[in-house]
């Protein structure tokens, strides 16, 4: 069952983004069983790139070089991961996940509304915060095609996963010449979003005559000595208009790389007292939330992101709560199809900052430590690694993944009709063969309709290579679809049953996951899932021309099935369905398969749709049984037969 996965994102640098990447990377190899993972690297703005050459850093490496390879050879994928802003989305793969962590405002730009609809399958996203924002925001438009009015608004599913704790069992000593005992750390790049130079001002104002720290980790853009020298030249500038000479309290810069066990000694320093942020907003706020699970109390703003961990399930505030008013982002801080210029973030109050900071330095210091460390054992309790990773994977997929054995997965027998496929035979054979279970849990069981065409050489190789897998039967006239496929299920010796069609395609695990979801629901007889379409034969599910174009069927319910076949051209069945309903009635040509799954259901079977997958490829056949136009009319009226029927 496992998808060749393809993330790409920012992975290799020193950024929220980065992170990012590398937190969707190990949840995805967190499951090895569901996917094999591809890199494409990309730079974010102007960030450094990782130095530390640990495990990881090697195991990314490998998957880059594992992806060029395969890429170069014309490889394709099964999902992608876009770890990026929401306007350079693109269609990679037949299923794309976008994942993106930046709602900071209080609206989405409407081009990431429009990416979102044209390339994108499901979203995931960092916060609550980011996850409302994105869903809630709408604007008016107008369809020119139309030519009505018409209201822009995301309609595809979208999660919010947060980050997972972090622990170490020993961690390095960082040296910090720190005069005051109390110091406020601040982690921020410098930018008008971080409201660094007011969270300065207000803290000289709050604390000039008492010897009180502010720790600024901080830069412009690099880690690098010239970005150093103009971080540092800016501070005094802006210090020294404070006209404040005569001050006691203390402002330290820190500047340069730091490992993540550097970052959380720097948590963990015993001069460390508080973490402060006085942003306008955040998209998770992973620096904030770092040093509320190192038991640091935390002094900030009660808007965005960060709220999905300050305030706990029983909506209780664990952190110094600072007042603010929401109003317009400056015109500096909008960014093109990103940040939007009229939206909203939130303008901390000068007078709430100082006196949270004022208290946070005056509460008792045993009973604050008691206080946040508890503080941080809940964090370390509610954001697991284990359930970070899960729930990412279960974001990725759409679906929370079942857990089946491949030993607890019965025989699967495969239903193939053959009539004058000639131009179909050989790609079909090589798709079929390819499922992640052929060898071990399928039967192919093909029959020959007395076709015209000269298929029977290429199954007798197929046939050869696999010769416990493969069944072959010639018939000496052509009986029909149905009753070839009444053969096929006499002849069947797996639990399970599929029919395959000689012109459509399956995803290479299509059959797996179709039959792990009827293994894990024994109360459910028959399983289908949704199917992308193409106009050009003989194409791979992984490379196709569909363009996102796809069969989207509804859930199963008996209303919705008396409506559309929903099973439509791939279900799986359990066999032991024809015991208790019959076979297949083979007076229809074209809608025996849908009056069967009426028949079925109609008498109390149950039916399930893999949710949020698409695992196969539909060719719309202009020469096919059921999608040539000069059958329209006969069709027509087999369906109203079998409606009437059931209706």
């Amino acid at each position: 069952m496992r998808k060749k996965i393809i993330l790409k994102g920012p992975v290799l640098t020193r950024s929220g983004y980065g992170e990012q990447a590398r937190f969707a990377l190990r949840s995805l190899r967190s499951r090895p069983d569901l996917f094999d993972i591809y890199v494409q690297p990309l730079q974010w703005g102007q960030t450094s790139w990782l130095s530390d050459l640990d495990e990881e850093r090697q195991w990314i490496d490998q998957l880059i070089e594992k992806t060029i390879h395969y890429v170069q050879k014309g490889g394709q994928f099964d999902l992608s991961l876009q770890v990026t802003i929401p306007n350079e989305w693109e269609r990679m793969a037949p299923i794309n996940i976008g994942y993106t962590a930046g709602m900071e405002t209080t609206a989405v730009d409407p081009a990431w509304i429009i990416k979102a609809e044209e390339v994108i399958d499901r979203i995931i996203v960092v916060s609550n915060h980011s996850k409302n924002t994105y869903a809630y925001t709408s604007y008016e438009a107008h369809d020119n095609q139309t030519n009505q009015n018409t209201t822009l608004k995301l309609t595809k599913p979208i999660v919010a996963v947060g980050y997972p704790t972090k622990t170490y069992e020993e961690l390095p000593e960082v040296e910090l010449e720190l005069k005051p005992d109390f110091n406020f750390l601040v982690v921020a790049q410098m930018g008008p979003r971080k409201n660094l130079f007011n969270t300065v001002k207000w803290f000289v104002e709050e604390f000039q005559d008492e010897e009180v720290g502010l720790v600024l980790k901080t830069n412009m853009m690099k880690n690098c000595y010239m970005d150093k020298v103009k971080t540092l030249q800016d501070l005094k500038a802006f210090i020294q208009q404070l006209n404040k000479s005569d001050m006691k309290c203390k402002i330290y810069l820190l500047h340069g790389d730091m490992t993540d066990k550097e970052m959380h000694s720097l948590y963990d320093h015993p001069k460390i007292s508080a973490f402060v942020t006085f942003a306008h907003g955040e998209g998770f706020g992973l620096p904030i939330f770092e040093a509320a699970y190192s038991g640091v109390p935390v002094v900030a703003t009660g808007w965005s992101g960060q709220l999905d961990f300050l305030v706990s399930g029983d909506k209780k505030e664990n952190f110094y709560n600072v007042s603010y008013d929401l109003g317009p982002i400056p015109k500096e801080a909008s960014w093109e199809n990103v940040v939007r210029e009229g939206t909203m973030w939130a303008y901390p109050r000068e007078q709430s900052a100082k006196e949270q900071m004022r208290s946070c330095y005056k509460d008792n210091k045993k009973k604050r430590q008691a206080h946040w460390k508890k503080n941080a054992k809940r964090l370390h309790e509610d954001f697991t690694p284990e359930k970070q990773y899960a729930a990412f994977v279960e974001g990725t997929l759409g679906v929370s993944p079942p857990k089946v054995d491949l030993e607890d997965i019965p025989k699967i027998s495969i239903i193939t009709s053959v009539y004058d496929g000639d131009e179909y035979i050989r790609p079909f054979m090589e798709d079929i063969t390819r499922q992640t279970i052929f060898k071990e849990k399928c039967e192919l069981i093909i029959i020959n309709a007395n076709s015209p065409g000269n298929e029977e050489k290429i199954i007798l190789e197929y046939q050869e290579k696999y010769p416990d897998n493969i069944v072959y039967k010639k018939l000496d006239e052509d009986p029909g679809i149905y009753s070839t496929w009444n053969i096929g299920i006499e002849l069947a010796t797996g639990d399970y049953i599929t029919n395959a069609n000689l012109d459509d395609r399956k995803a290479a695990h299509s059959l797996e996951r179709h039959a792990s979801e009827l293994t894990t629901n024994e109360d459910v007889d028959l399983v289908y899932a949704d199917m992308l379409i193409t106009d050009q034969p003989n194409e791979l599910y992984e490379n196709n021309n569909s363009n996102g174009r796809r069969y989207n069927f509804p859930p199963f319910s008996l209303e919705n099935l008396k409506m559309v076949n929903m099973p439509h051209a791939s279900p799986m069945w359990r066999k032991e369905l024809h015991e208790k309903y019959g076979k297949f009635d083979d007076k229809y040509k074209s809608a025996g398969d849908w009056e069967m799954w009426l028949r079925a259901a109609s008498q109390g079977s149950q039916f399930k749709k893999i949710e949020n997958e698409i695992l196969g490829l539909y060719y719309f056949n202009p020469t096919g049984i059921s999608t040539n136009p000069d059958n329209f009319g006969w069709k027509q009226k087999e369906e109203t037969e079998v409606y009437e029927r059931y209706k």
